[in-house]
């Protein structure tokens, strides 16, 4: 096997990693019932009247994206990029494979809930800076952020936020549409209980808040963890090939 595909299995082995983190993220961040970290958010809202689950919806709407990218880049759309389809069946798989290996977890204080907000935060961040540097597949969400910024130059880190504070608008606009609750698909009881996580299906609540503008913010760190681990193991990578 030739140095090239060599270097091509590593990086789409060390995206798949970033794609298992960001799945572990988004669990967390529903297990806290605090609010879905914004990426999950439509999916997690329709999952609540339709019959799929939340994993198969990520990859119906994730696949979506490739649309916008489509009227974003236009000529400089590549063919490679349709990747993100396998790439999108991949994560959603993992996000319901990542919420049966957590369903053990079953936060009962606000304390508890706000700290795996706080993981899952951290935990997507990381995942998704494994997934830029890898240059291998990324998902839509996150290449239609890319997209964003090869046309308008910006941060990613700053149009991130855009993105996710606009998913979590529609995601509202459809509960209160489908469920008449504009913070998810359980019964409304009120400001507070939604605040706290007292009420099941919180959709959207102060976790998705902090998800929209920290994961984002947090990316500013966790980009040179990014960075240290790929180009660790690209040096392994050349050891091995010059000790052959």
């Amino acid at each position: 096997m030739n140095r090239k595909v060599i270097g091509k299995i590593i990086s789409y082995s060390v995206a798949t990693f970033g794609l298992l983190l960001v799945a572990i993220g988004v669990a967390l961040s529903i297990i806290s019932n605090l609010g879905t970290a914004p990426l999950s958010c439509p999916s997690y809202v329709v999952a609540g009247i339709w019959g799929l689950s939340v994993g198969n919806w990520t990859i119906i709407i994730n696949t979506s994206y490739i649309l916008i990218q489509l009227a974003v880049l236009r000529s400089q759309f590549k063919l490679k990029y349709l990747m993100q389809i396998l790439a999108s069946l991949v994560f959603g798989y993992l996000i319901d494979f990542s919420l049966f290996c957590l369903n053990w977890l079953h936060p009962t204080t606000f304390v508890f809930r706000f700290g795996l907000i706080i993981l899952s935060c951290f935990i997507t961040a990381l995942g998704i800076s494994i997934e830029v540097v890898a240059r291998a597949w990324m998902l839509s969400a996150e290449m239609t952020v890319y997209a964003f910024t090869k046309v308008i130059h910006k941060p990613f880190g700053n149009i991130k936020i855009v993105m996710d504070s606009s998913l979590v608008a529609i995601s509202s606009l459809i509960a209160f549409i489908l469920f008449r609750n504009p913070f998810g698909f359980g019964e409304y009881t009120g400001f507070a209980d939604i605040l706290l996580g007292k009420t099941e299906g919180v959709v959207i609540g102060l976790g998705t808040l902090v998800s929209a503008l920290v994961t984002g913010w947090m990316m500013r760190f966790t980009d040179p963890i990014g960075n240290k681990i790929m180009d660790s193991i690209i040096d392994k990578f050349i050891l091995i090939q010059e000790t052959e």
